[in-house]
């Protein structure tokens, strides 16, 4: 924890940076009176652009003719909403598995980090002058090899996510409609409902849906921590819904190594947003590094809040009796049953939205068309979408056999944020930097840091995967 820290400290700071890279601290976008755009590819490319339009690689709404920036309290909203998801609700089962004092450490110790190689991502773009776009300059910086990885693992999490999607989906029906039906045929009824709405082909038409599904989110917060709490302090132990029984002991610290490995990738997965947060931040009026520095630290302590609310309520009131969905371990009463409808709303939605960036890669890969532009005909859009569906269902279906939510987040986890988080930012820096000669300090940074954080990465991809190819042999994935 402390190391993270120092970290973020000696990278994000100018104060801690040498000359040459004090030099190169310039903002990712400027609120200017004029609006102009640069291409930042260019070789005219100057540091006192005047907006982040073609630099950000997407463009930006106009307002009476100037760019129409974010607000810090925008840029809050949408990181908030773009790293919250389904993984908060394994944040119980890692207390139950490692204890709640080392999986809260841990959560913290992962926010720390993702927010390191954010900043990461952010300057190697700056630096190398191309779009603030995690595959740009994994291009520009690793080649065509690096283009395709980061790809490739962005495109195996969006799957991931929409099936824990899936599987959550699944789950929260038979939890709160109270059914007894075969596994294939929750995920069925699941994909049945989500189905109609992911047909819709402009975002903006479902944009309102966001909203909602921020509200839904506090509300289901709030429908799981309240209760929880009020129960451990009225001394209440019996668990109605399993039969009676009675939670274990609390578990505060375990140094189980295997423990650890097996929820680490989980930790890392709840604050990982390396692809698109840097759009986000690259996109605001006050873009300067200090202010970039603030946001994400306002964001990440409010997502450490957040995680630590949701599995230190749930892991007080059931400890042992935890599963890995924090939504199948609360009981039947209305209040639960509110808790688990919000919770389908919010992975109703999230799943919607998911399925915007995956289809717009297949769209390019498999047909050469640009989505965003909508390029392909509807009944090419129709049928990518109802294929896609179909395959999210057989996976949801396989997952639930497996291991259910945990398996989704330890492989997701494991292969491609440990990847996308802690392995390939460090490269893109030292890649970046290469150009000042390739010395003792290009490769490590100037105190070793990015060779920490790399031999960290690749560690814990390692170990991580193993641990679950062992657990999948013996059928212990849960």
């Amino acid at each position: 924890l402390k190391f993270s820290c120092y970290c973020i400290a000696s990278v994000s700071s100018p104060g801690r940076m040498s000359d040459d890279d004090a030099r190169d601290i310039r903002g990712f976008t400027t609120a200017s009176v004029q609006f102009e755009v640069q291409d930042p590819s260019a070789g005219s490319f100057v540091s006192d652009r005047p907006v982040a339009s073609s630099f950000a690689g997407f463009p930006i709404e106009l307002d009476h003719n100037k760019p129409a920036l974010q607000t810090n309290g925008e840029a809050i909203f949408n990181l908030l909403n773009n790293s919250l998801g389904v993984s908060v609700l394994a944040v119980a089962w890692a207390c139950k598995e490692v204890g709640m004092v080392t999986a809260l450490l841990l959560y913290t110790f992962s926010a720390f980090l993702n927010r390191y190689t954010l900043h990461l991502i952010l300057r190697s773009c700056q630096l190398a002058a191309v779009p603030v776009s995690y595959a740009d300059v994994a291009k520009a910086c690793l080649g065509p090899v690096g283009h395709a990885l980061v790809t490739l693992c962005s495109a195996v999490q969006f799957s991931c996510a929409c099936t824990a999607y899936v599987v959550t989906v699944a789950e929260v029906l038979q939890g709160a409609l109270d059914i007894q039906t075969a596994e294939w045929a929750s995920c069925l009824l699941g994909i049945f409902l989500l189905l109609p709405w992911t047909f819709i082909r402009s975002i903006k038409k479902i944009a309102v849906l966001s909203t909602i599904a921020t509200a839904a989110c506090i509300v289901e917060m709030l429908s799981i921590a309240v209760p929880c709490y009020l129960d451990v302090f009225a001394g209440e132990t019996a668990v109605p819904q399993m039969e009676g029984k009675e939670p274990g002991p609390l578990i505060s610290f375990k140094t189980d190594l295997n423990a650890i490995v097996k929820v680490l990738p989980i930790c890392l997965l709840a604050f990982a947003s390396q692809g698109s947060s840097p759009v986000i931040l690259a996109s605001m009026a006050d873009d300067s590094w200090a202010n970039v520095r603030r946001i994400t630290g306002i964001v990440y302590t409010t997502l450490i809040i957040i995680s630590a609310t949701f599995g230190h309520s749930v892991y007080l009131r059931y400890t042992d009796l935890t599963t890995n969905n924090a939504l199948t371990t609360i009981g039947t009463r209305p209040v639960d049953q509110v808790a688990r409808w919000c919770g389908f709303t919010l992975v109703f939605i999230s799943y919607i939205f998911m399925l915007f960036p995956l289809r717009n890669v297949l769209m390019n890969v498999l047909f050469g068309k640009d989505e965003v532009r909508q390029e392909a005909s509807y009944s090419t859009y129709a049928v990518v979408t109802g294929c896609l569906n179909m395959v999210f269902c057989g996976l949801g279906i396989f997952a639930r056999r497996l291991g259910g939510l945990s398996l989704c987040l330890r492989f997701s986890g494991g292969f491609c944020v440990t990847s996308l988080a802690l392995i390939i930012p460090p490269l893109l820096f030292v890649s970046v930097r290469s150009t000042r000669g390739w010395d003792v300090r290009v490769v490590c940074g100037n105190r070793g840091g990015l060779f920490l954080i790399l031999v960290m990465g690749l560690g814990v991809f390692l170990l991580s995967n193993h641990s679950l190819f062992m657990d999948l042999m013996s059928g212990s994935a849960s």
